[in-house]
């Protein structure tokens, strides 16, 4: 695809490839002004559906960024976003003090709190009967790949006698793929949140879903910060902590399912982070996560 034939680009001047993350979508800075993002599908309605969530949260919240279009260009569906700079977070946090680490974690939970700020449409699917059956879907795959092993069905047990916890819950504007990676910081500030294809709606705590696997073994410093600003320094309920180990439990499910089933490879990566959760929460007997609770000496 042409890049600088794009209509909205035609008076721009540089052009740069990004060869960093996990996306199947080709990124361009261009201008360091822009970020281009090109699908490999003809999906426009999709990337809509994205720029309408992701500028509805860049009203309230500057450090996401803003969607300028979205169109078809010879065959690609295209997004061009506010490029932000900074350096990923997966790859700056262990190099920085405990300090900027959590500090730079509150910032971030704050962003997160204003996100989550937005409800889903009163004619959203509820999220009771969404994850109910997210549930019942993974549970007699995740049971056959855990049938040998007692310590993994006891996750499968725990879920299954904590899904009353889904009733009621509410569905705002979550980013559904929250850890480092997707977090730029630049002078040991935060700077953005980025990586917006997986925006919807859905239970607020379940953002932090991917806490143990991916963002705890990056820093427990920023993790602590995220929950603290998250909650803006004020206790934290027991409820969020209650739905965060049901919502940790079921990511076991998911990633192990995933890991299995797709991404063959991974498997002993996702093992590795499956114990470390369970770990975490002593096999799902503790409320609160060892991460946050104990004393790391810093």
């Amino acid at each position: 695809m042409d890049v600088p034939k794009i209509p909205f680009l035609t008076n721009c001047l540089s052009y740069r490839l990004i060869n960093e993350g996990f996306s199947t979508d080709v990124k361009w800075c261009v201008d360091e002004k822009y970020l281009v993002r090109i699908s490999p599908t003809t999906d426009v309605s999709q990337l809509e559906k994205q720029a309408l969530l992701t500028n509805a949260v860049h009203a309230i919240e500057p450090r996401i960024p803003y969607v300028h279009e979205v169109g078809l260009h010879k065959g690609h569906a295209y997004m061009i976003l506010d490029y932000i700079v900074g350096e990923n977070g997966e790859a700056m946090l262990p190099t920085r003090s405990y300090a900027v680490q959590y500090r730079i974690g509150q910032q971030v939970g704050q962003t997160l709190r204003n996100m989550h700020s937005i409800q889903a449409p009163t004619d959203c699917p509820t999220w009771e009967e969404r994850w109910t059956r997210r549930v019942e879907l993974l549970s007699p795959r995740y049971e056959e790949i855990a049938a040998k092993n007692g310590r993994y069905l006891r996750v499968l047990g725990f879920v299954q006698e904590h899904l009353h916890l889904f009733k009621g819950r509410p569905s705002h504007v979550q980013h559904y793929d929250f850890h480092p990676g997707n977090i730029l910081i630049q002078d040991d500030q935060f700077t953005g949140l980025i990586d917006m294809q997986k925006i919807t709606y859905g239970d607020p705590v379940n953002e932090f879903y991917k806490m143990e696997y991916f963002n705890v073994p990056v820093s427990i410093a920023y993790s602590r910060g995220v929950v603290d600003g998250y909650h803006n320094n004020q206790p934290i309920p027991s409820t969020f902590w209650a739905l965060h180990r049901l919502y940790a439990a079921i990511h076991i499910l998911s990633a192990e399912v995933w890991a299995n089933e797709i991404s063959l490879d991974q498997q002993q990566k996702f093992k590795k982070y499956t114990v470390f959760t369970m770990d975490q929460f002593d096999d799902f007997k503790l409320l609160i996560p060892k991460w946050y609770t104990e004393d790391t000496g810093d």
